[in-house]
């Protein structure tokens, strides 16, 4: 059996793609660069780069791959030494959706950054940020994203402002409010209930309990099915038409 990186990359190539290091994202470049550019641009739609993939690599990959649709960018972010950022080009000409990142490889960590300023986020629907401090002290200009309707962020009882929460939920037509809870659960619940912060659209989900392989699969595409699923099967018991739920439902249910 063929199990050479530059192989796995080619029968993934009508599905979805995942890099997750600097050598399989050097090998994905020479094998795509021998294909026609009409082949390249066209077929991959869903990519995961993750590991120590260079910014510099993962944006020689996302222009060669014109018609990316879904991306998760989990990777370091780099010390660009004063350079030009070179994943902001192809990042705001790709067609993307659904984007997962932390935009530490965007901004520096400051409360005054807008997303609402750089044309990506201005055209996504799904969106996923990584970073911790999100919501702390700022949205990030999150509430001018008017397109956004689903939404996950990271979620700290003694951080997380839930006045800046408040204003996503009004502003925003969310259908999805994915909360990564890394504390105690029963905790981060009562937070959430003595702030008001009670939604149909919220879901709540302890890593510690959920295994991180069963909410994203390798993509972010996962993440966002299995938080619809959730909702569906909450709403269902609250009609009473269903007596089942999964384990991230139970950890959910307000």
């Amino acid at each position: 059996m063929l199990t050479h990186p530059c192989y796995r990359m080619k029968m993934l190539l009508n599905r979805k793609v995942i890099i997750s290091d600097e050598i399989t994202a050097n090998c994905f470049l020479s094998s795509m660069c021998l294909q026609s550019p009409n082949h390249s641009e066209g077929v991959v739609q869903s990519f995961c780069i993750e590991g120590d993939v260079l910014l510099s690599t993962a944006a020689d990959i996302l222009l060669l791959c014109g018609s990316t649709q879904n991306l998760a960018l989990w990777i370091t972010p780099s010390d660009l030494d004063g350079e030009p950022n070179p994943l902001l080009h192809p990042l705001n000409v790709l067609p993307l959706k659904s984007l997962s990142l932390s935009i530490s490889h965007i901004f520096d960590h400051t409360p005054l950054i807008s997303l609402s300023t750089v044309p990506v986020f201005s055209k996504l629907t799904h969106l996923e940020i990584l970073n911790d401090w999100v919501m702390w002290s700022s949205t990030v200009g999150l509430e001018h994203l008017q397109q956004l309707t689903h939404l996950c962020l990271r979620v700290h009882t003694k951080r997380t402002k839930p006045t800046l929460v408040m204003s996503l939920l009004r502003n925003l037509p969310l259908q999805v409010l994915f909360f990564h809870a890394s504390e105690d659960l029963k905790m981060v619940q009562s937070f959430l209930e003595c702030t008001d912060l009670i939604d149909p659209c919220i879901v709540l989900v302890d890593y510690a309990l959920v295994d991180l392989d069963d909410f994203r699969n390798g993509d972010i595409i996962s993440l966002w099915q299995n938080a619809e699923q959730i909702i569906e099967q909450r709403r269902a018991i609250k009609q009473g038409k269903s007596k089942s739920c999964n384990l991230a439902l139970l950890l959910t249910q307000h």
